[in-house]
C-alpha cells in the first residue's frame, strides 16, 4: 500500500515538473495548466494503451528495458537543457549558454555521485550529503553574482535559478532512475 502511495506521489511530482515548463511562457497560468493537461492526457493515453495491450501479449523484457533506458536518456537531456530554457528570455550569448550547459552536466554528475556515496555506507554517506549541500548552493551563488545583472532584482534571478535547479533535479533523478533500472 505504501509503495502505491509513493508511486502516485512520484507521478504527481513528475506531472508538476513537466507542467512547470509552462511557467516559462508569456501567460504563466495558462502555460502551466496547458502543459499539465497535455501531459495528463499523454500519460493517461500511454497508460490505457499499455493496459489494453498488456493482456493480449506479454511484454518482451528486452524491449521494456530498452524503452526505460531511452526514456531515461530523454529525461536526462530535458534536465540538462532546463536552465537554458529558463534563461532564454534574457538572451545570453552562445558562450555563457555553453558554460551553463557544461556546469549543469557537472552538477548532475556530482549529484549522482553524491547519491551513490549516500547509498554506500556511513562515512561515504557523510561525504555524499556534504557534496549535495555544496552543489545545492552553487545555483544561488551563480544567480546572485552573475544573473542579477540581467534581471530587475535579485529575487527574480533567484526565482529563475531555483526553478531551473528544481527542474534539473527532478528530471535528472527520474532519468537516472529509469536508465539504471534493471527491469
Amino acid at each position: 500500500m505504501l509503495k502505491k502511495i509513493v508511486n502516485i506521489i512520484g507521478w504527481i511530482v513528475l506531472l508538476l515538473a513537466f507542467a512547470s515548463l509552462g511557467l516559462n511562457s508569456d501567460d504563466k497560468t495558462f502555460g502551466f495548466f496547458f502543459y499539465l493537461g497535455f501531459f495528463i492526457i499523454v500519460f493517461g493515453a500511454v497508460y490505457l494503451f499499455i493496459k489494453k495491450h498488456h493482456r493480449k501479449a506479454e511484454i518482451d523484457q528486452k524491449k521494456k528495458i530498452l524503452f526505460q533506458k531511452i526514456t531515461g536518456i530523454i529525461l536526462l537531456l530535458i534536465a540538462l537543457f532546463s536552465p537554458l530554457v529558463a534563461l532564454r528570455d534574457i538572451q545570453l550569448p552562445f558562450t555563457p549558454n555553453l558554460v551553463l550547459f557544461i556546469a549543469t552536466a557537472v552538477l548532475v554528475i556530482l549529484g549522482a555521485l553524491a547519491v551513490t556515496f549516500i547509498n554506500k555506507g556511513k562515512m561515504l554517506a557523510f561525504l555524499g550529503y556534504l557534496i549535495l549541500i555544496i552543489i545545492s548552493a552553487i545555483p544561488a551563488i551563480f544567480a546572485i553574482s552573475y544573473l542579477s545583472e540581467f534581471f530587475p532584482n535579485a529575487y527574480n534571478a533567484l526565482g529563475t535559478s531555483y526553478w531551473s535547479i528544481v527542474a534539473v533535479s527532478i528530471f535528472a533523478w527520474w532519468g537516472f532512475s529509469l536508465y539504471t533500472k534493471k527491469s
